[in-house]
């Protein structure tokens, strides 16, 4: 049997094994019925650099059409509209420019599914994103936002998980933003615990992760941040500060929280710390106050006399480019 006689489903079995370079390298060009089977493949992922070769790049250009994920690895300049079938796209550091031409390719919002996107300043990206824009976008990344007193929170529907870097307390305005929101995951400079005027019932968010710099959480924050929010479904809370807190950090208390405020958690992270000589619980004590919750917490006594209160199996903290 001559290879020109198989049909095109073995060709596209065989293909889905091999790379882009691979296939750009050894079949392309071949034969038009060939480059027809390459360029309808699906579900492939480009890596782009400004550094890339020119037959790099007509690679590429050459598989357009079959890209579904492209990450941007610096100020490569790449025109987004050449691929018709992108879902997910991750900027590692995004220019001002790049930030402008995303917003300017709309061929490609519609679709898009993912985006990541790091970069000096996202305010009016941000601002898109939660003005109904993209309307498949499932799962937003965005670090680095300055101000968003402006961003004018329309309802978006799409977004199902957001984690977000900003410099200011923005939870309540995501929740209303996003009203089938299941994760997220928020890094706050200047986390403001202030009663909020407005109360905030959210039916779909399953799980809550807040990092902050300053202050150190404390229970009152917690107490505060439900307080101002209903979220009866959740269950998972994760929180993590950098600083010290000088404030007793009581565990019967946020149980009471959690017994009140939230009746279907399941699992709680934490990675906080208290300032040398503030008094704390016995270890013992606070695990047994419920019986899963608090079963994976410890006490690590630092050199400064820190105590960090953490669990051992609490995931990497939202990264910071």
């Amino acid at each position: 049997m001559q290879l020109e006689s198989l049909p095109n489903e073995i060709f596209l079995d065989i293909f889905d094994y091999l790379s882009l370079v691979n296939l750009h390298q050894s079949f392309k060009g071949l034969n038009q019925r060939i480059n027809h089977i390459l360029q309808s493949l699906n579900h492939r992922s480009i890596q782009l650099w400004s550094t890339n070769e020119k037959n790099e790049i007509d690679m590429h250009i050459f598989f357009a059409a079959s890209i579904a994920s492209i990450d941007i690895n610096d100020e490569c300049d790449v025109n987004l509209n050449q691929y018709p079938k992108m879902h997910s796209l991750t900027y590692t550091y995004a220019t001002e420019s790049q930030v402008q031409h995303f917003l300017l390719s709309k061929f490609c919002h519609n679709d898009l599914k993912y985006l990541n996107v790091t970069s000096d300043d996202l305010s009016l990206l941000f601002k898109y994103m939660f003005s109904n824009k993209f309307s498949s976008l499932n799962q937003c990344i965005l670090r680095n936002i300055d101000s968003l007193t402006t961003c004018p929170w329309r309802i978006t529907p799409s977004l199902h998980s957001v984690t977000v870097c900003s410099d200011e307390n923005i939870i309540p305005s995501i929740l209303y933003s996003c009203p089938n929101l299941k994760n997220l995951s928020l890094f706050i400079f200047h986390y403001s615990s202030t009663t909020l005027t407005s109360f905030i019932y959210h039916s779909h968010l399953k799980r809550l992760t807040i990092e902050m710099t300053e202050p150190a959480w404390t229970v009152q924050a917690i107490h505060m941040l439900f307080s101002s929010t209903e979220i009866p479904h959740l269950i998972s809370f994760r929180i993590f500060s950098y600083e010290p807190s000088l404030i007793p950090f009581n565990f019967v208390q946020l149980m009471d929280i959690f017994n009140r405020r939230l009746p279907n958690l399941r699992r709680f992270k934490c990675d906080i710390r208290l300032s040398k000589g503030v008094e704390t619980m016995n270890l013992k004590i606070i695990r047994d106050l419920h019986s899963f919750l608090f079963i994976y917490l410890k006490f690590e006594y630092q050199s400064d006399g820190i105590l960090r209160i953490y669990t051992d199996n609490f995931e990497d903290s939202i990264k910071l480019k």
